[in-house]
């Protein structure tokens, strides 16, 4: 039975693409309950809990200069450009994308307070409610990134001269979504177990901001007369600036309002098959531990879209043959984003902004191993799903592979995913530890120690609290 189980395991890998990362947390662990419901929701059936509460859960893409900065920056800035001007650029600063130079990709969640309960023993619901925040940015010159996080008032910029650009975006868009999953075990036998479920969810508060242009050239240029200063100078620059809300702070009363706030349905589907019962033999007395060699899964999740059909947006358009951008500026336009753009470079035309936007969707593949009792080696696969060309604002996953050694039981879990990103020049290694009703993780350790490399991590923290779902002792 090991044989055929490794066997399978290699036909497994052989399929597989190494791109990117399904960003790792508790998504893979049995005792995973509303963490990997998101992930998968088939594990709702059959739930190793009879109820599960998420308390809080943040989660946020950060660089070394986190920890240098603690307390005067936060972990949520994609989440909190929606809704505040205060401090952004020293903010953002403290972020790190995942991804390495380009494209950037840079995000935050929040998972609220949530629940999961068992429907007798082969049945389960789950309601959760989160908030996630995105910043996503494609061809950003690796220098202008530079005087980003340096400041261009610090000594720190080296010169370039006439430096080809070219086409570019950069996008910032949050949301809130409120979902139902219910999933069911539809086959128990000794060595053959088969779960499914599907989330059905609402998506509200939803904001997006951005800015795309074209640049035939830049230049980083000293200030005459003061050697410390630089300024970016851009040649034959185009721009298109817009947003589907004016920034305004959070009201969650008005979350709802499709007037104020973009709007939209997503759905998950998933499904898991456990094969073997090997480890049945070694259980103890109410030890509900898995039993199987090997577990397939495969789900698709944010499948969806947000419609923006706001009143108070704005659309500009513009040209200019050079464009200067000082401190003061780059300042200006990161504190109030487009709004901060559109104050500093006049329009051409000016429009509203109309258009739906899709959710991240996306595919995942695994096969979870359990090669010693409580020891896993999960190997798995996201990818984009249905993705479009030439639409910036489309929510994405990046693709990934990730193996996972992971050891867990009914009140703690360690895993330690090794993650390859299409186009990081180096695999992520990251940590996590679930320790009670504590959890505390990391996509990337190496990103948050040094700047070399993919320069972000997810960091995870969370609290939770549950009751398992045991057998009677026989008499």
């Amino acid at each position: 039975m090991k044989n055929l189980t490794l066997t399978f395991a290699l036909l497994f890998i052989s399929f597989q693409i190494c791109k990117a990362q399904q960003i790792p947390g508790l998504e893979f662990s049995n005792y995973g309950g509303l963490y990997r419901a998101t992930y998968n929701p088939s594990v709702i059936g059959g739930p190793k809990h009879k109820f599960q509460i998420n308390i809080i859960s943040l989660g946020g893409s950060i660089k070394y200069r986190y920890f240098r900065f603690l307390g005067e920056n936060s972990f949520l800035t994609p989440i909190l450009a929606s809704h505040s001007t205060k401090e952004i650029y020293g903010r953002s600063r403290t972020m790190g994308s995942l991804t390495y130079k380009d494209p950037i990709y840079v995000v935050s969640e929040i998972r609220w307070p949530s629940a999961m309960i068992a429907l007798g023993k082969y049945q389960g619901l789950a309601l959760q409610l989160r908030t996630r925040g995105y910043v996503q940015g494609n061809n950003i010159p690796d220098p202008i990134q530079h005087i980003y996080f340096k400041r261009m008032d610090t000594g720190s910029t080296n010169g370039y001269e006439n430096e080809a650009w070219g086409d570019f975006n950069l996008v910032q868009q949050s949301f809130s979504d409120i979902s139902l999953t219910y999933g069911v075990q539809l086959l128990d036998l000794e060595s053959h177990k088969l779960r499914v479920g599907a989330t059905v969810k609402r998506v509200f508060g939803a904001r997006v901001g951005y800015l795309t242009g074209s640049a035939d050239s830049f230049s980083i240029r000293p200030l005459a007369g003061n050697t410390e200063t630089s300024e970016l100078v851009i040649s034959d620059l185009s721009y298109e600036s817009g947003y589907s809300a004016a920034n305004r702070k959070a009201n969650i009363g008005r979350l709802m309002d499709s007037d104020l706030y973009g709007a939209g349905w997503g759905y998950d589907l998933g499904v898991s098959y456990e094969l073997g019962s090997y480890w049945h033999k070694t259980k103890e007395v109410f030890d509900e531990s898995p039993e199987y060699l090997i577990r397939f899964g495969a789900s698709l999740t944010d499948i969806g879209s947000i419609r923006y059909r706001t009143s108070n947006t704005r659309v500009e358009r513009g040209r200019q043959a050079t464009t200067v951008v000082g401190q003061t500026e780059l300042e200006t336009i990161s504190d109030r984003g487009p709004e901060g753009f559109m104050s500093l470079f006049p329009a051409d035309t000016t429009t509203t902004f109309r258009q739906d936007v899709r959710l991240p969707q996306a595919i995942h593949l695994e096969a979870d191993i359990q090669l010693v009792k409580g020891f896993f080696l999960n190997l798995s696969q996201t990818k984009r799903f249905k993705s479009r060309a030439g639409q910036p604002l489309d929510i994405y996953q990046p693709n990934s592979f990730t193996i996972t050694p992971r050891f867990e039981d009914e009140d703690s879990d360690f895993s330690f995913p090794i993650t390859f990103i299409r186009g990081n020049n180096r695999p992520s290694i990251g940590a996590v530890g679930h320790f009670g009703p504590i959890f505390l993780g990391f996509s990337n350790v190496n990103g948050i120690l040094k700047p070399g490399g993919a320069r972000g991590s997810m960091m995870y923290i969370g609290f939770s609290a549950w009751k398992l779902s045991r057998k009677k002792e026989k008499d």
